[in-house]
Parts: C-alpha cells; sequence; structure tokens
C-alpha cells in the first residue's frame, strides 16, 4: 500500500496543533469570533496581497533549482526545547482508521501575526480515500458566490470572518452536497513562514512566469517557469499572487496546491535526512496552527513514521468548478458551476474522487 503525502502532512501538522505540555491530550479548538485565541509568534507577518512586510528582510529572490542541495540556503531556527523523538508505531494502525476522511484546511489573511481572525485566504479540502492509495486536494475560490447558513448569501471566504469555524465548516459541506468534513485545520502567515524557514525552502512547478515588488523593500521576486525553489517569505509570496496570472484567483488555487504538495515532498526529504528534527518542526509551528476534531496527541504521534514513505505522484490537483465571473451587489464573485460540483460532491461522499476525475478531468479554467 502507498502511504500518501497528505496522511503524513496531516499528522504533522496536528501534532504541532496538539502538542501542549501541560495536557497532551487536549486538542486546541480553531477560534470562532473576530476577537480570537492570540498565537504565540517570532517574526511579523506580509502586510499586502502578494508581497512581504517586516518578515521579508532576509528573503532571498527565487530563482530555478539546479537540484544541488548545498545550494540551497534556508534559514531556518533551531529550537533547543525540542527533544523528544517521534513516536514508532505500525503505520497499519492508523488513528483514523481504515475509512475515507476529509479535512478542511483553512489559511487566513490577517496582517496581525497574533490573530486567527480574518477572512478565510485560503480554503481547501484534503480527501483520503478508504484505499489510501491517492490523495485529493480541492481548492475553493475566496470569491465563490454561496449560501451561508444563516446568514445569506455572499463569498464563500466571509463565512468564516461573519460567522467562524462552524460556519465556514457548514458552508463547504451543504455545497458539496452534505460533505462530512472529519477535521478543521487552520493557520496563519506565521505559521506559513515557520514551516517554510524550518523546511530550508522546497520545490514547486511553477506553471506561470511572474514576477511581485515587495512593498516594505522594493525588493523584485521573479517566479520563472518550470521547477523554483522557494525559501524564506517567498513561498508565502508565490502562494497568494494572483495579479498579473493568466486567470488570476483561479491560477493562484493551483499554487496554493503545488506548494503544499512542495511542501510534503521536502518534509520527506529532511525527516529521512534526520528525523530527530521532528520535534523542532513542532516548536516552530504549534503556536500558529489550530485544529478541530476528536483526537488527540498520542494519535497524532502514533501517525508520524508515515513522514518518511511520501509520493507526492500519489495527489489529485482539483478545484471546485466555476462557470465563470458577475458581479454581484458591487462585488466581483466567482459562479460555481451548480452541475458538475453536484458531480464532485457525490464523488466525495461516496469515496469515488477517481471516478470523477476520469469524468471531468482536472481542469479548472471556466467551461474548461
Amino acid at each position: 500500500m502507498r502511504i500518501s503525502p497528505a496522511l503524513a502532512t496531516l499528522a504533522a501538522a496536528l501534532v504541532l496543533t496538539s502538542c501542549d505540555a501541560g495536557d497532551p491530550a487536549t486538542t486546541q479548538v480553531a477560534p470562532t469570533t473576530e476577537g480570537r485565541d492570540a498565537a504565540t509568534t517570532s517574526a511579523s507577518a506580509p502586510t499586502t496581497d502578494g508581497t512581504a512586510g517586516s518578515a521579508d528582510g532576509g528573503a532571498t529572490t527565487s530563482t530555478p533549482t539546479t537540484g544541488d542541495a548545498a545550494a540551497r540556503t534556508g534559514s531556518a531556527t533551531t529550537s533547543s526545547g525540542a527533544t523528544a523523538a517521534p513516536t514508532t508505531t505500525d503505520p497499519r494502525d492508523s488513528p483514523l482508521g481504515s475509512g475515507p476522511v476529509t479535512i478542511l484546511l483553512v489559511g487566513t489573511d490577517s496582517r496581525d501575526p497574533s490573530s486567527m481572525g480574518g477572512q478565510s485566504d485560503t480554503i481547501m479540502l484534503l480527501h483520503l480515500p478508504e484505499d489510501r492509495e491517492d490523495v485529493a486536494l480541492i481548492s475553493l475560490t475566496r470569491d465563490m458566490w454561496v449560501d451561508i447558513p444563516g446568514l445569506g448569501q455572499g463569498k464563500i471566504n466571509s463565512a468564516f470572518a461573519r460567522g467562524g469555524t462552524d460556519t465556514l465548516r457548514a458552508t463547504v459541506s451543504d455545497l458539496l452536497g452534505g460533505v462530512e468534513i472529519d477535521y478543521v485545520l487552520q493557520s496563519n502567515f506565521q505559521g506559513f513562514i515557520n514551516l517554510t524557514r524550518w523546511l530550508e525552502g522546497f520545490e514547486v512547478d511553477n506553471q506561470h512566469a511572474s514576477s511581485v515588488v515587495v512593498g516594505s523593500t522594493g525588493r523584485e521576486v521573479v517566479f520563472e517557469e518550470g521547477e523554483i525553489w522557494l525559501e524564506n517569505t517567498d513561498g508565502l509570496i508565490y502562494a497568494r499572487q494572483r495579479q498579473t496570472l493568466p486567470l488570476g484567483d483561479l491560477d493562484r488555487t493551483e499554487r496554493q496546491r503545488a506548494v503544499l504538495v512542495g511542501m510534503m515532498d521536502r518534509l520527506q526529504e529532511r525527516l529521512e535526512e534526520d528525523p530527530q528534527d521532528f520535534p523542532e518542526l513542532v516548536a516552530h509551528l504549534r503556536d500558529n496552527v489550530k485544529v478541530t476534531g476528536d483526537l488527540d496527541v498520542a494519535d497524532f504521534v502514533a501517525l508520524t513514521p508515515l513522514l518518511t514513505e511520501l509520493d507526492p505522484d500519489d495527489t489529485l490537483s482539483l478545484m471546485v468548478p466555476i462557470t465563470g465571473f458577475d458581479m454581484i451587489g458591487g462585488q466581483s464573485v466567482n459562479i460555481v458551476d451548480r452541475e458538475q460540483t453536484a458531480a464532485l460532491g457525490q464523488a466525495l461522499r461516496q469515496d469515488s474522487v477517481d471516478a470523477y476525475v476520469e469524468r471531468w478531468g482536472t481542469g479548472y479554467a471556466p467551461g474548461g
């Protein structure tokens, strides 16, 4: 059986979320109001869409990778407080059980590194099928016009800001015909930057050449087409850029999925190099990631051996389909393709995403 990269990354993310020395069995819950739980951070987050704030200071312009690990110059920070090694267990004894699992991944757009508030800048479903033979990453564009339970209609990214985690979860589930969402993972900008630095960068296959001028420093970041190496704050800049991309926010969702796959691949490399580094990663991220779900830290630690058995090629990269764009109430919105979205929802509920891809493909351009 192949072990999907998302299953291993899920284990890592949930360990980070749940690791609390005072009560290791307590799962942190995602906030539900604008004045939510503060997260402890050590650096400033980017301040504008596609640009970085004071955290950018030491970032290096991204260039195509040569494959020489010695040339990579990420700036990971060492944590002296992490000493415990990952627990070893039989990968077949998964705490997630034997059935399909669906996780909602949420990244907020708050510029305050101590806040988990704001609107949901990234919304993505991670679906693990029962056979664990592959994994699906399914993006939802933030401007998608949807019904928000109890709040009328609006852009899907406003559901979190208006009603919190439960409302966003219900909105996504209803859009897909009642898909059961087992867990919600939430992160902020600082968590993303910390992970990038701990990984010492990661590689993505960039579909569209582009460049961004960082507002705080005037530095131009160039993303060449093809395989490129991203490190420091450049990973976040890459994942958030939409202006100048051919399909704007639609291409941005593709970049976000590519980033997740690249991080999973690099995480495998890091842990193969030195498995004892895992507690350091926990220390970097535990205050910047939160989880909603009924599992404890002991369960997640039991999954960590899977981190060395990843295969990023086993990832299906999809987007909830749209038919095009419109203006509603003065807002530029994306119109949901109801027929195809219903088919995707059915595929998720029936654990048959492979069959959906065979029928509809993985393209995300309207009408494509």
